[in-house]
């Protein structure tokens, strides 16, 4: 899958969370991924239309990415969303049946974003500009990758969001419990050191992940027959 992110935010380096996202891009297969800068491709002239159309052309996955400012965008995505989709909508039936996916940063907790809580309207209604965009163009709209307060969180949060981020650029989503489980096996595969201790434990979590994987592949097996003598 080739997938093309779209980074729209004023300051990518001295941004905490873009820097940590451009640092987790998947390291194999990586030019199947590919990073863009709205900021740092802009001229005194704009952006080439004709360039970013062939870009957004060659991508499966196109994911727009940034943080939550005033209930929107930065302006720049708005500014770059003008600059190249102009004229009618039949223009682009050549790029018909992509995937649009949003990866969110947000500085308020994500309880505040529901009615009565502080934000007082949920992500999926502030975010739903974006779905018509993508409904418009007969591209599939996927459920949002959040990122809550970058700032606050933990080590561990943080490597839980390494893995999230980068199953959202390369698993079908929703990805299932199978999918993401098989993903990390092949992660841990990937993995070579020399330390004994390493490889043994690896190769202990990889045996536990292999069990459990195996564990819910008999459940959903099973769960199918009782369905089925449901109706017979």
């Amino acid at each position: 899958m080739q997938t093309l992110i779209i980074v729209a935010h004023p300051e990518v380096d001295n941004s905490p969370t873009q820097q940590f996202l451009q640092a987790s891009l998947p390291v194999t297969n990586n030019d199947a991924v590919t990073w863009h800068d709205l900021n740092a491709i802009f001229t005194e002239t704009g952006w080439q239309r004709e360039t970013e159309l062939a870009l957004l052309k060659k991508a499966e996955r196109i994911i727009w990415q940034f943080p939550l400012y005033w209930y929107s965008a930065p302006a720049i995505l708005k500014q770059w969303q003008d600059a190249i989709f102009t004229g009618e909508v039949s223009q682009y039936e050549f790029l018909a049946g992509k995937e649009l996916g949003l990866v969110v940063s947000v500085g308020e907790r994500l309880t505040s974003y529901q009615a009565g809580a502080r934000e007082q309207f949920t992500l999926s209604e502030i975010l739903r500009p974006y779905q018509a965009f993508a409904q418009k163009l007969d591209w599939r709209y996927l459920p949002p990758l959040v990122i809550e307060q970058f700032g606050y969180l933990t080590e561990p949060a943080k490597q839980q969001l390494l893995i999230d981020y980068q199953q959202f650029l390369t698993l079908a989503q929703p990805a299932t419990f199978a999918q993401k489980g098989q993903w990390l096996l092949a992660q841990l595969q990937q993995v070579t050191t020399n330390a004994k201790l390493t490889q043994e434990t690896l190769t202990l979590v990889q045996e536990q992940l292999m069990t459990q994987l195996a564990d819910y592949q008999e459940l959903q097996s099973q769960l199918q027959e009782i369905r089925r003598g449901e109706h017979d």
